[in-house]
């Protein structure tokens, strides 16, 4: 038998030792002088045999164990094996499959006794990071606190829900916006959380009642408000001017030229505040929990939005450092999340984007039919 180093590993150091993650195991293996000087020589398939006969004389029977057993964790492979990486990793990856495995079996403590202390020690360690973000001394424009009605019936909007990549051209008034602000993002009421004090009850589920989602609106063509960047400040309802530059062609310039990202009547960019979830949830499966957060708030818009009959789109296709950037946060700890844009949907797309003129789907040809091969180039990705 032949064997190899796996062709992809993930390596730390852990004080002064350097560790390596036995793929798919939540383990980590302390690289030993004859450990590193093992895997420098196997890049390419060598017989077993071979290799023990480098460390030679009494070595060898423990040097041939130790190259079984570390094939047996993943270390290295042999050439009777399967492809080392999973074929989905190999497009993803070690580095995603790395976060995947630390990511698993969480304890979450559920009915465990060790779960009120592991609570208290939390809350001991200090206050948890504000739950909302202000600017308080930028210009302010007040939102209307009461919102339109939504009285679509609820079918009628689950079968309307779509994203809409042709707008009107016309502007949205400020009553819509504030309602489609005040349902996504804003708090409905506030809950008694106990150890970790007062919780928001908001329209999007969120983990743990962390809420840390935050809202910025690049507002283009919305009457009543003037056209600029802002963040959007739940608490209070209203809108803080950040930048009154900041108009279509800025956010062209994130998005790859998306046009449904930039042509509605204005542009949602959503960040995620870690530390509101971090102070909490402090092992590696928490990294998941914005993302599942990021597509609450993404359904809440949209479906807010055909129900008042505006036109919703949605997307992750950005350049993240140049929007963190234009927003002015640190990455380290406030990230770009999702885009989400609306507007007046284009004729063609229907009178309203709720009720009976939704369109009948489209019929797709076998013909067109691409396999994932045909659709990816290199390190680019589809929008």
């Amino acid at each position: 038998m032949r064997v190899r180093r796996r062709d992809q590993l993930i390596c730390r150091w852990d004080n002064d030792a350097l560790m390596v993650a036995l793929p798919g195991q939540r383990r980590w293996l302390r690289v030993t002088p004859d450990l590193l000087n093992l895997l420098q020589r196997l890049d390419d398939f060598t017989e077993v045999d071979e290799v023990a006969a480098h460390f030679g004389g009494e070595a060898a029977d423990a040097a041939t164990q130790a190259v079984h057993k570390l094939r047996e964790a993943g270390i290295l492979v042999a050439d009777t094996d399967d492809a080392d990486t999973p074929p989905v990793w190999q497009h993803w990856g070690p580095i995603a499959s790395r976060m995947h495995t630390e990511a698993r079996d969480a304890n979450y403590l559920v009915d465990s006794p060790r779960r009120d202390a592991t609570a208290a020690q939390i809350a001991a360690d200090g206050e948890p990071p504000a739950p909302f973000k202000r600017y308080p001394d930028a210009p302010a424009v007040y939102l209307p606190r009461r919102n339109l009605p939504l009285r679509t019936p609820v079918e009628e909007v689950f079968a309307a829900r779509r994203t809409h990549r042709a707008f009107a051209g016309t502007p949205v008034g400020i009553d819509a916006l504030a309602t489609v602000l005040a349902c996504t993002f804003a708090p409905q009421r506030f809950l008694d959380g106990g150890a970790f004090g007062p919780q928001q009850g908001r329209v999007s589920a969120s983990a743990g009642g962390r809420h840390e989602v935050e809202c910025y609106v690049a507002v283009f063509d919305v009457s009543g408000v003037p056209a600029g960047l802002y963040h959007y400040a739940p608490e209070v309802h209203r809108l803080e001017l950040l930048d009154p530059t900041v108009d279509r062609q800025r956010i062209a310039d994130l998005v790859y030229e998306q046009d449904a990202s930039y042509q509605g009547a204005f542009s949602c960019l959503t960040t995620t505040v870690a530390a509101r979830l971090s102070w909490k949830y402090r092992h590696p499966r928490a990294y998941r929990l914005w993302m599942f957060d990021a597509g609450h708030y993404g359904q809440t818009f949209a479906l807010t939005c055909t129900a008042l009959g505006l036109a919703p789109f949605q997307t992750v296709a950005f350049h993240d450092s140049r929007v963190e950037a234009m927003l002015g946060v640190d990455p380290d700890q406030e990230f770009a999340t999702y885009l989400l844009a609306a507007g007046n949907p284009a004729p063609e797309d229907g009178a309203r984007a709720a009720g009976p003129g939704y369109p009948a789907p489209a019929r797709l040809a076998a013909s067109t039919h691409r396999s994932p091969a045909d659709l990816t180039t290199g390190s680019e990705q589809l929008g």
